[in-house]
C-alpha cells in the first residue's frame, strides 16, 4: 500500500462524497443537527451543570460519529461492490489495502471535519468549555473513526445488497449510540449487564478519551493511566475488523 494510491482512492472517495444528495442528507446534515442541536438544548435547559453538557456533547459526538463513519462506510463499499466498481478498481494496479484504506481515510477525514465545527459551533453559542487537551480529544476523534470504520467495512459482508445496506447498519448504531451515552438517561434505565456489554462497544471508548481531555484538574500522567483501558478497547475492535476483513471481505456481489 502506497502512499500515492492511497492519495488517490482518498480523493476519489472524497469527491463522490461531496456529490452524494445521500450522504450528505446522512451522514453531514444528520450529523451536524444532532451533533449540536442535543448538546445545545441540554445547555439551554441545564445552562449550570457543565458535566451534563460535556457528558451530552461527548456521547453524542461518538453516537453521530457512528453514522458518518460505519453507516457511510457499509453504504458506500456495498455499493462499489454491486456496481463492480471494487473489482474494476483492483485491475488498475491499485492494492487491496490502498483501495479500502482509501475509502477509510476519506470518512476518517470528513468525520473528523464536521467534528470539528459542531465543536467550534457549541464552543460559540453554549457555556461548553474548550477542552484542557485538545490533542486528545483530537485523538478520541480520529482514533474512533478509524476503528468505526474498519468495523463497518469488516460489516460488508454480511449485507447481501446495497439497497439494504443502511436499514442493516441501524441496529448497530442504536447500540453504540447507547453504549456511548448519545441516548441520555436512556442508557440509565437499562440493566446492569446490558450497560456493561454495550460499554464495551468502541463508542463507550470514544467518549472516555473524549472526557479525559476534557478533565479540568487533569495531568499528563493521569491522562495516560485513564486513557490505556479505551485505548485498548480501541486496538481489540480494531484487530478484530482486520481479521474479518483478511478473511471474509467480498469485493464482488454474490451470484444469484
Amino acid at each position: 500500500m502506497s502512499v500515492r494510491d492511497l492519495a488517490v482512492v482518498t480523493r476519489f472517495g472524497g469527491r463522490l462524497f461531496w456529490r452524494d444528495r445521500a450522504a450528505l442528507s446522512t451522514s453531514v446534515l444528520l450529523f451536524l443537527g444532532l451533533g449540536i442541536g442535543l448538546p445545545f438544548m441540554m445547555d439551554r435547559l441545564r445552562g449550570g451543570s457543565l458535566d451534563l453538557v460535556v457528558g451530552q456533547h461527548v456521547g453524542v459526538l461518538a453516537m453521530v460519529l457512528v453514522i458518518s463513519t460505519f453507516n457511510q462506510i457499509v453504504v458506500t463499499i456495498t455499493a462499489r461492490r454491486d456496481q463492480l466498481l471494487l473489482k474494476r478498481m483492483r485491475t488498475t494496479g491499485l492494492g487491496d489495502g490502498s483501495i479500502l484504506g482509501g475509502e477509510v481515510a476519506n470518512l476518517v477525514l470528513q468525520s473528523t471535519l464536521l467534528a470539528a465545527v459542531i465543536s467550534g459551533v457549541l464552543y460559540a453559542t453554549t457555556s461548553l468549555p474548550v477542552p484542557r487537551d485538545p490533542l486528545l480529544f483530537a485523538l478520541a476523534v480520529v482514533l474512533g473513526s478509524t476503528v468505526l470504520c474498519l468495523l463497518g467495512v469488516a460489516f460488508t459482508p454480511l449485507v447481501p445488497r446495497a439497497e439494504i445496506a443502511a436499514a442493516m447498519a441501524m441496529p448497530f448504531f442504536m447500540l453504540a449510540g447507547l453504549g456511548g451515552g448519545g441516548f441520555g438517561p436512556l442508557g440509565e434505565m437499562l440493566p446492569d449487564w446490558v450497560g456493561t456489554a454495550l460499554g464495551l462497544l468502541p463508542t463507550e471508548a470514544i467518549t472516555d478519551l473524549a472526557r479525559t481531555a476534557y478533565a479540568p484538574d487533569g495531568t499528563l500522567a493521569g491522562d495516560l493511566r485513564a486513557a490505556a483501558v479505551p485505548a485498548l478497547n480501541l486496538a481489540v475492535w480494531t484487530a478484530i475488523a482486520l481479521l474479518v476483513i483478511a478473511r471474509r471481505f467480498r469485493w464482488e456481489p454474490r451470484r444469484s
